[in-house]
């Protein structure tokens, strides 16, 4: 009798670490992809060339998924959040580009989770910790911004930056406390629709697409990796990472996006990187990570009350 094989079933513990690979390098490549896309493309047209891919492709992927589209009451906070979150942080950041590296951009966005901790301190209070996750987070970014004669960075371009990192965290914070109907992909969806069609009305009132009339196979190609690659795939992998790992663990890709960015900044894009920019990008770092811990230390505590 003919022995019977009985195939064991392949492993996927490989799957979140191949899906944090995916945020981490995808979403710290984008810092330089916006560089490449805005040689030829203006952030307004690089906003509708971006969105007007990601946004069917998310809407699609939301109905596969079966979510739900979000009520007519949360609407209005959607569209606000969607207009800083999708509109506003996408140009202003491109805008800044123009005039700053792309790792510095990165840097300087980087602590979007202290800023967020900051500004619901009204309602989530800051532990010892936290204070000096913000105090590390803010010397960090004053340590970049402070002049240097190898690097010079202008003032306005790193304020707007910078600037950014508050409006998103706000936004973010304003969507979550507004916003409880609809899937994740179809309310990004809609966000990046309306993005889009912002930009277009923009573009119809004369703002223009290009910076000089022609938009090169370079920059297409680098929108077009924003769209698939930094708005679709690297988005479907954090949701991923989220319902596999715990928050804290999933959300340390930030620690690696600003240093993706870094190095293929000096790499392929010949961009310095100075110490004075290093040491900046290491208290930020540890500002990001002392943050973490003081949450976890805090959701362990409540837990612990709940269930002593």
């Amino acid at each position: 009798m003919a022995a019977v094989h009985v195939l064991r079933p392949i492993s996927k513990a490989w799957l979140p670490w191949a899906a944090f690979a995916a945020v981490s390098l995808i979403w710290g490549s984008t810092w330089l992809a916006h560089k490449w896309a805005l040689e030829d493309l203006t952030p307004i047209g690089l906003l509708v060339a971006r969105f007007m891919i990601a946004a069917p492709i998310c809407l699609a992927i939301g109905l596969m998924r079966g979510e739900s589209w979000p009520a007519r009451s949360h609407l209005p906070a959607l569209l606000i959040a969607g207009f800083m979150l999708t509109g506003a942080c996408n140009v202003m950041t491109a805008w800044s580009l123009g005039f700053l590296p792309s790792g510095v951009g990165a840097i300087f966005q980087a602590p979007i989770p202290v800023w967020m901790a900051l500004l619901a301190i009204r309602s989530d209070p800051l532990s010892k910790a936290g204070w000096l996750a913000v105090l590390l987070g803010l010397c960090g970014v004053g340590v970049v911004m402070w002049p240097s004669e190898k690097v010079y960075l202008p003032i306005f371009p790193s304020v707007v930056c910078v600037l950014v990192a508050i409006i998103w965290a706000w936004a973010s914070l304003f969507q979550r406390a507004r916003v409880h109907s609809g899937g994740l992909f179809i309310n990004a969806g809609v966000q990046m629709t309306q993005g889009a069609l912002l930009g277009l009305i923009a573009i119809a009132f004369g703002v223009p697409f290009s910076t000089h009339g022609q938009v090169g196979t370079d920059a297409m190609l680098a929108a077009l990796y924003l769209a698939v690659f930094g708005s679709c795939i690297a988005f479907a992998s954090y949701i991923y990472l989220t319902q596999v790992w715990h928050p804290a663990r999933a959300s340390s890709f930030s620690y690696l996006n600003p240093v993706v960015a870094v190095l293929l900044g000096v790499w392929l894009g010949a961009e310095v990187i100075t110490q004075q920019i290093g040491i900046g990008l290491l208290l930020i770092l540890a500002s990001v990570l002392t943050l973490q811990i003081a949450a976890r230390r805090t959701a362990a505590s409540e837990q612990f009350k709940i269930n002593p």
